[in-house]
């Protein structure tokens, strides 16, 4: 039993050390500032990095810029789910696109996942401030650009989740989605605003579609599609007496 505990941590240990340098070190990184936070929480230093670092949608537009950049790095102290679970999709998803991608590339996706998730959060707000007005810290925004990033480039991979059956990454991505939505619903999903503007940020990004002559040609091709599918069904249609 011993060999096989040591073999398990042999395993994490050499993935670790196996993952692109780009990646350790944002893990590493988001590691340590976890850590403060779990042992400052409660306190008044606690306190003042959330209020200084933390995405706050009400205090965003009043001279406190850097706020879109810096939530990403922390995590709550006692929000060890979610800090496992953006780590766990940096490790596994960070890995292949850092090594498919150069790693200037890569941590440029990363980050401006993270920053455009926070501004449609920011959005959401100014929309809906009885709904989306939560302070956030974490990096789910990027997490999510990620996992859409996945979906487009290796969402036909077969994908085992704790040794289950293997399934196509999309199936994967579609029953993460539906979890987040239905914890939204719940009311315990606080982190929902983020995580679709990652879904958007990776989404722009991976397509290329930021660039608005994509954007206005994909919108154009999506117009002409449905206005095909409407004629189609008329044709098809038939009286009946």
């Amino acid at each position: 039993m011993a060999y096989r505990s040591g073999s398990m941590w042999h395993r994490i240990k050499y993935s670790f050390l196996g993952l692109p340098r780009v990646v350790k070190t944002l893990i590493i990184v988001q590691a340590a500032l976890w850590l403060l936070m779990l042992i400052l929480s409660g306190g008044d230093l606690g306190q003042w990095l959330g209020a200084q670092f933390a995405f706050d949608p009400a205090r965003f537009g009043h001279g406190r810029a850097w706020l879109p950049l810096t939530y990403m790095w922390f995590h709550y102290g006692r929000d060890l789910f979610g800090f496992i679970f953006d780590v766990i999709i940096l490790w596994s998803l960070g890995g292949l696109f850092a090594a498919r991608w150069r790693s200037n590339h890569f941590l440029f996706f990363y980050v401006a996942c993270g920053v455009i998730a926070a501004l449609v959060d920011g959005l959401l707000y100014w929309l809906f401030p009885g709904t989306f007005f939560m302070p956030v810290m974490g990096s789910s925004g990027a997490a999510f650009g990620l996992f859409t990033a996945f979906y487009f480039v290796y969402g036909d991979m077969p994908v085992s989740i704790l040794g289950s059956k293997p399934m196509k990454g999309k199936t994967v991505f579609y029953l993460l989605l539906g979890l987040e939505v239905v914890f939204f619903i719940a009311g315990t999903n606080p982190f929902f605003g983020v995580q679709a503007g990652g879904l958007l940020a990776g989404w722009l990004l991976v397509t290329g579609r930021w660039r608005p002559n994509k954007l206005k040609k994909w919108l154009q091709d999506r117009s002409a599609g449905l206005r095909k599918e409407r004629e189609m069904r008329k044709r098809n249609m038939r009286v009946v007496h």
